[in-house]
Order: structure tokens, then C-alpha cells, then sequence
């Protein structure tokens, strides 16, 4: 069995607390047959998630072996949103018969509660949960939990939903306020009754109870009396005992782990640390080019050896299933404009209108995170800390195989987002808004401050899918410089501080520290800086892909060298198969200046450092722009012939 800890964002007033109590006792007088229960909504980010976790941790906090099933197998948001940190094993795992259904459930930090999360994306959802072997998994786990939960993609957008009903004692519908008419929260009642579930009513969410009328009365009403007062009513003596018992069974679950742990370690000598590092040591030896970026020679490499189709299939395949998102989450941030009711019948899951047009995100595109860390020495594990390094230079890379080409998002390091903190021990301790480059700080310096910095780039991005990332120090900018010969530019800004040849606006062929330097340096003293550094970046990032490609079609044998002398500077999470995939079909792609993407914003001083703050409706268009085609008005003429 794994352990998670989850961390809620906000803890829940009065109020909701006791709604959830109100829900939780009406579906307790359902009847004691009604242990199954599954949570949908009409369409996504009606809050079906959220309910579907409070609910289980209500029923648990009553002292209900209870069990949280992530069924949302195409759009997980359970282990991002509550920060249980890595899950090896999920729902998917089981259903393919992979793993035993035991041994991927999760034990959470709260007494009673046991979740088992999605896990990796399958290509066929709906047919792994209309299985014989999700209805035999259910029939399993209804012995040991009192209660299971079960949270289903929205039904309004896939059939999911249904499919699982049909196995569920019950189902939930979650409706969200002013945001679902009327006709298609029946439509999705329909679909429901068709499978043969019992409905056991609907929870209207997302109420605005601060606000004028009976609700916004009502609620500041009740919170306030009761929530002032409600422990005065209380039995202190039935109280104190349950906290004892509360405090007993944590103590016991401590001692049970600590012993657990115990025998771990005993069965596990040090030839096992030794093991864990010649694995890192084989991730960094994987051929690490990272699309059309600061590492790209090294994916040349692998154009030397031919003939490695089944390399290359598996890659393709396991690329685009690595992504731990389907799409951005861009209708959440956007909004959508009033659809039309033949646009209601065919929305779908992902898709947003703005401006009057419909947009899908392109399912084809494969993205790529680019790291340059402000580290002068080899990439090596550091303790759990601070002291991973900064991300100076945070490119995003897109491939669209459909124009065969590729675009750079150059995204500011000083862009405000969330980051989570973590302490000595890796422990998680909060979430706040911070400069997105100090989140690989965070780690051990390695894989795990990547996928860090990867998580926090998803979350400015509004849980934009990422199909791989490198991260290389800067300290390796020499090495590739100099070996596809240097690089021309007209330096855009004075830098004579750092060099007496970086004079503004003279050409200068960048060589050795020149080009690190002029890469990496920027005056602090100076407002702006790193906005100004970051167009130096994308100039010379411009140069050297240009440039590499004319010396790599003279010479192959450079990008051996050259791997050899920077991999040790290097961290990816690209593996050879979709390396290979990569590098065959890369030298097909076109890319030039106008391919290069900046994020309009504007730089304010912040309370201690500069502070970068996206222009929102350019944000949108430009994710727009980049990820998402327009949705074929054909669609729109089949559907009216239809109706």
C-alpha cells in the first residue's frame, strides 16, 4: 500500500462544513445498500472533483472506512490540486492488470481515508471502465471500505460517467450555479437513467453566499452565529474523548509506519544508493537533445544510426501519453462565451469560444520544457533545500506535426505564479505566489527540482500538457558555443561591465566565456534586467540552432563530442526510444525568427525583487495561437441536418 499526504488549499468555514454534513447524512438515508457512489458533473470545472473529495473525507471524519476512487482517468486534477507529491501505481494500473488493487491504494493522512488515483493516461478509458475487471475491483474493495467514492469525468463531455454508474449503488450530480442551463443538466439526467443508476439528487455548486437575497443572508447568518457559538453546545467531555482516541489511533498508525520503515531499511544496504546512482547516471547518458533548444545537437547524434523503427514507434506512442494533462485548463481562466444550443449539443471537454470562435486544443502538438539553471558545475543531486539553482532561462518548444514545425515560447523567469515550498526533509509546506525560476531551488537539484519547475510552468500555463523537459547548466553555454564554431550577434545592450566587447549594437562573434557571459549576465541594479536578458536569450538561442544546423550537415560527428563533453551538465527526462522518434522526424521541421514567442507583460518591483505579470487577454491568445486550432464549422452544418 502507498502513503500520500494530502494539503488543502483553504481550509473550509462553518459552512461548508456542514453542507458536506448535510450531504453526507441525506445520502446515509438513502438506505444501507447505498455504498457505491459516484460524482459527475455536466461539463468540466463545475467543482465534481472537489465534491467528490470533500464527501469522502466527511464520511471518513464520521469514522467510515472510506475510499476515493479517481475514475477521471483522461483529466486527473486530484493529485495536482491536493499536492500528494509522486503516485508510482493508479486505477490504470489495475485495470490492465498490472498490479494487484491492494497494493496501488493509498493511505492518506487522514484517519480512515484511502484513495486510489488515476494513474497513467490509457488510450481507452471508457473500455477499461466498462470492464469485467473494474466491476470485479468494485466487488473487491466493498469489503473493506464502508463508503467508496468514485469521481467520473464530466458526462455532458464523455460517456465515462455513464459507464461507471451502471456499477455504482448511486450517483451525484454536481451542477454549478448559473453556469449549466436547464435543457442540458436534463439531457445529462437522461443519460443517467438509461444506464439504470439511482440518482440520488444533485448539488448545486459554487453559490455565491456573500451576496444579496436568502442565500448571501442566510449563510452570513448561520456562519456567523454558529460558527461563533456552536461549541458551546457541545458534550466538552464526549469531545475530549474522542480527541483522545483520535490522538491513540495517529500514535499507533505512527508506530505501525516508523516500524514498517524500520525493516525497510534493514532489508536494504547500501548497494542500493550505489544502484540509485549508476540509474541517474544512465538518465543523464540517454541521448538528451531537447527539440530545436539549447541541447538540440545532441538529438543529431541519434540521426547517425538508422533503422530503429520500433524505437521510434514506442517513442512516438510514450511521448504523447507522458503529458499528465490532456489540455490547458483554459476555459477556467477564460471563461466561455454564450453558446449557441447546436454548439451545446456537440461541446465538448477542452473546448473554449472566445471572441465567437470555438477553439480545441491540438491533441498532435508535442511540448517541451527548456531549462538553463544558473549552475557553474556538473549536474549533481544536491541536499533537499534551496540549493537546486535558479532557472534563468525557461523555454517552452512546439512541435506541430501537422505544419511540421516548431515554436519557442520564451517565458519570463520573473512571471508570478504558484510555487510550492518544500523544507529540509522534502516535505511539503505551502503554496505561494513567487518568481517562476526559484521553484527548481526546491529539490534535490536533479529530476526532482525538474519536475518541480515543470509542475510550476503547467500551473502558469493552465495545466498545459509537457511531453518531456532538459535542464542544462549554464556554466556548458562555452562548450556548445565553441563547438559549432561561435556564434554572430549585434549586442542589443551595453554590457561592457561584464565584457569590454559587448558594446551596444556592435557585431561580435561570441566565443568561449564571451558567450556565457553574454547569455547569462544581466545587472541586478538595474530595473528590467532580466526582461532585457531574456531577449538576449532568444537572439542567441536563434544563432546557435541556425548555426548548428549548417555545421551538423557538414560534420555529424560534432554532435558525438559534443555529447560526450556537456552530458554530464544535463538532466532530462527524454529516453532514447523517444529520442530517436524525435531526431527522425526534427530535420523535416522548419523554424526561424518568426517562430520565437514572448509573453507581454508588464515588470513591476515587487516588495524585494522585480515581478513579471502577464497581460491576461494576450496570455489567452497566445495559448490560443500556439496550442489550439479553430473548431471546423462543419461540425456545426452536420449537427443542424441532425437536429
Amino acid at each position: 500500500m502507498q502513503e500520500v499526504k494530502l494539503h488543502f488549499q483553504k481550509k473550509n468555514d462553518f459552512r461548508m462544513k456542514e453542507a458536506f454534513k448535510t450531504l453526507r447524512s441525506n445520502i446515509e438515508f438513502c438506505g444501507d445498500d447505498v455504498k457505491v457512489i459516484a460524482v459527475t458533473s455536466c461539463m468540466a470545472h463545475e467543482g465534481k472533483s472537489s465534491v467528490a473529495m470533500e464527501l469522502a473525507k466527511s464520511f471518513a471524519e464520521a469514522g467510515n472506512m472510506t475510499l476515493l476512487i479517481d475514475a477521471d482517468m483522461r483529466k486527473s486534477v486530484l493529485i495536482g490540486r491536493y499536492k500528494t507529491g509522486a503516485v508510482k501505481y493508479g486505477l490504470s494500473h489495475c485495470l490492465i492488470g498490472k498490479h494487484k488493487y491492494m497494493d496501488v491504494i493509498c493511505e492518506t493522512d487522514i484517519p480512515r481515508l484511502y484513495m486510489l488515483f488515476a494513474g497513467p493516461v490509457p488510450p481507452n478509458p471508457s473500455e477499461l471502465l466498462g470492464s469485467g475487471k473494474f466491476t470485479e475491483m468494485l466487488g473487491v474493495m466493498r469489503r473493506p471500505f464502508t463508503y467508496i467514492i468514485i469521481d467520473t469525468p464530466p458526462l455532458g463531455s464523455v460517456i465515462d460517467a455513464a459507464v461507471v454508474a451502471k456499477n455504482c449503488d448511486g450517483t451525484v450530480l454536481v451542477v454549478e450555479n448559473n453556469a449549466i442551463s436547464y435543457r442540458f443538466a436534463q439531457r445529462v439526467k437522461e443519460q443517467l437513467d438509461k444506464t439504470g443508476s439511482r440518482i440520488l439528487g444533485a448539488v448545486l455548486n459554487k453559490v455565491d453566499l456573500t451576496g444579496k437575497g436568502y442565500y448571501g443572508y442566510y449563510g452570513k447568518y448561520y456562519g456567523k452565529y454558529y460558527g461563533n457559538y456552536y461549541g458551546n453546545y457541545s458534550d466538552p467531555k464526549l469531545k475530549e474523548q474522542q480527541e483522545k482516541e483520535e490522538k491513540q489511533i495517529i500514535e499507533l498508525q505512527k508506530e505501525f509506519h516508523e516500524q514498517q520503515r524500520r525493516t525497510d531499511r534493514e532489508r536494504i544496504d547500501w548497494d542500493e544508493k550505489e544502484k540509485k546512482e549508476k540509474k541517474r547516471k544512465s538518465t543523464r547518458k540517454t541521448v538528451k537533445w531537447v527539440v530545436v533548444a539549447l541541447s538540440i545537437i545532441v538529438f543529431v547524434l541519434l540521426l547517425v544510426f538508422g533503422g530503429y523503427q520500433t524505437l521510434r514507434a514506442v517513442g512516438k506512442r510514450r511521448l504523447q501519453n507522458q503529458a499528465d494533462s490532456t489540455h490547458p485548463e483554459l476555459q477556467a481562466a477564460i471563461g466561455t462565451d454564450k453558446l449557441a444550443f447546436e454548439e451545446e449539443l456537440i461541446w465538448q471537454d477542452g473546448w473554449v469560444k472566445y471572441n465567437d470562435t470555438i477553439y480545441r486544443y491540438n491533441e498532435e502538438l508535442l511540448t517541451f520544457l527548456i531549462m538553463g539553471i544558473d549552475k557553474n558545475s556538473d549536474a549533481k543531486e544536491v541536499a533537499e533545500g534551496t540549493d537546486g539553482g535558479q532557472a534563468d532561462a525557461i523555454f517552452l518548444a512546439v512541435m506541430n506535426p501537422e505544419e511540421k514545425s516548431v515554436k519557442m515560447i520564451a517565458v519570463n523567469r520573473n512571471a508570478m505564479t504558484d510555487i510550492d515550498v518544500y523544507d529540509e526533509t522534502g516535505s511539503y509546506v505551502a503554496t505561494v505566489k513567487a518568481q517562476l525560476a526559484v521553484q527548481h531551488g526546491f529539490g534535490n537539484g536533479v529530476e526532482e527540482s525538474c519536475e518541480y519547475q515543470k509542475k510550476a510552468v503547467q500551473k502558469l500555463f493552465y495545466n498545459l500538457p509537457i511531453h518531456g523537459y532538459v535542464a542544462i547548466n549554464m556554466s556548458a553555454i562555452p562548450t556548445i558555443n565553441d563547438a559549432v564554431g561561435g556564434i554572430d550577434v549585434t549586442v542589443l545592450e551595453d554590457l561592457t561591465k561584464a565584457d569590454t566587447s559587448l558594446v551596444k549594437d556592435a557585431k561580435v562573434h561570441l566565443s568561449g566565456r564571451t558567450a556565457f557571459l553574454y547569455v547569462q549576465y544581466r545587472d541586478i541594479d538595474i530595473f528590467g534586467s532580466a526582461d532585457a536578458r531574456l531577449m538576449r536569450q532568444k537572439q542567441y538561442l536563434s544563432g546557435l540552432i541556425d548555426t548548428s544546423r549548417q555545421v551538423m550537415k557538414k560534420d555529424i560527428s560534432i554532435a558525438l563530442s559534443l555529447y560526450n563533453a556537456v552530458s554530464p551538465q544535463m538532466i532530462t527526462d527524454i529516453s532514447a526510444d523517444k529520442a530517436v522518434y524525435l531526431a527522425s522526424i526534427l530535420p523535416d521541421y522548419k523554424f526561424d525568427e518568426d517562430s520565437f514567442y514572448s509573453i507581454e507583460g508588464k515588470t513591476v518591483k515587487g516588495e524585494e525583487f522585480e515581478e513579471f505579470y502577464p497581460d491576461e487577454n494576450a496570455f489567452y491568445e497566445l495559448i490560443l495561437d500556439v496550442f489550439y486550432e479553430e473548431v471546423d464549422e462543419e461540425i456545426y452544418t452536420q449537427t443542424e441536418v441532425g437536429v
